[in-house]
């Protein structure tokens, strides 16, 4: 056989090789099952409802604190609940400020969505001394007082007076001006001091997840929560970094007062739902459900 015969059969079989390695492709292109597309569901926002006690373990301080998921564009969303709303628990209904001394520890958590209709993902409930603890460690607060402020201590006849103008206060101090009822003030004046409070501890927190993690862990049992501490990390971490670069948003829910006294009792105003649906609305659920 002549050398250009013998380079005509080589070539001719290296031809036919690749057309049956084409055609196995094809072949298996076509039985292969395509890969199913993702049923999980996506991320949505998480929600947090904390409360604050005080000294009688009645929870003055509510908010409703809600974390986009990751890859979303951070912005942590606040909701001042006042402590007076009446919520569902068992058959009966109760203001949320009386939710922590259910025997029930989902009582405010179950509460907050089967009377507003907002899903709630996780429960943190801070003692008194559990609060001057966050703001101990992140060694005070510095707040400008308009005017005096009396506030009282554990034992009768313990009164301190805070001096107008700006102070430091210690953790105990920073709880006790946190949680105080000043006479002639309103409910909504006293949320807005709770959440000044806040917003000065969760901005100086410390960085990174695992400080964080041991921060929370050393409040013990005097921040009971509905969900392992390592679950509450995402929330304080975003929120310490959405207020310190300004990326937060605020409302107070609106109520209707139906008992005056000092502890009062409200309903949502009808404007409520509206608030809660702009606030959160990746975590809306039915009412009742």
């Amino acid at each position: 056989m002549s050398v250009a015969a013998r380079v005509l059969v080589v070539a001719i079989g290296a031809l036919v090789i690749v057309l049956g390695f084409g055609a196995i492709a094809l072949v298996r292109s076509d039985t292969d099952p395509r890969p199913e597309p993702s049923s999980s569901p996506a991320p949505v926002e998480r929600t947090l409802l904390l409360q604050v006690l005080d000294h009688e373990e009645y929870a003055l301080g509510n908010v409703v604190i809600g974390i986009e998921p990751p890859g979303e564009p951070e912005n942590s969303t606040f909701l001042e609940v006042p402590s007076s709303l009446l919520v569902p628990v068992g058959d009966d209904s109760v203001t949320l400020g009386e939710t922590p001394s259910d025997p029930d520890t989902l009582a405010a958590v179950n509460g907050v969505r089967d009377g507003l209709g907002l899903r709630i993902d996780a429960g943190l409930t801070l003692d008194r001394l559990a609060f001057a603890g966050l703001v101990d460690a992140v060694d005070g607060v510095w707040i400008k007082l308009p005017k005096p402020v009396v506030i009282s201590g554990d034992e009768p006849g313990d009164v301190r007076r805070l001096p107008a103008g700006w102070i430091k206060m210690d953790g105990v101090t920073a709880a006790d001006y946190t949680l105080v009822r000043v006479p002639g003030e309103s409910d909504a004046q006293r949320m807005e001091r709770f959440r000044q409070v806040l917003d000065l501890v969760l901005a100086q927190l410390p960085f990174g997840e695992e400080r964080i993690r041991q921060l929370l862990t050393s409040l013990g049992s005097l921040a009971p929560s509905t969900v392992p501490t390592q679950d509450l990390v995402p929330f304080f971490l975003q929120m310490s970094s959405d207020i310190r670069f300004d990326r937060t948003k605020y409302a107070v829910l609106p109520v209707d007062l139906i008992r005056l006294g000092i502890r009062p009792a409200s309903v949502p105003a009808p404007e409520a739902d509206e608030v809660v649906q702009e606030l959160f609305p990746d975590a809306r659920v039915p009412v009742g459900v």
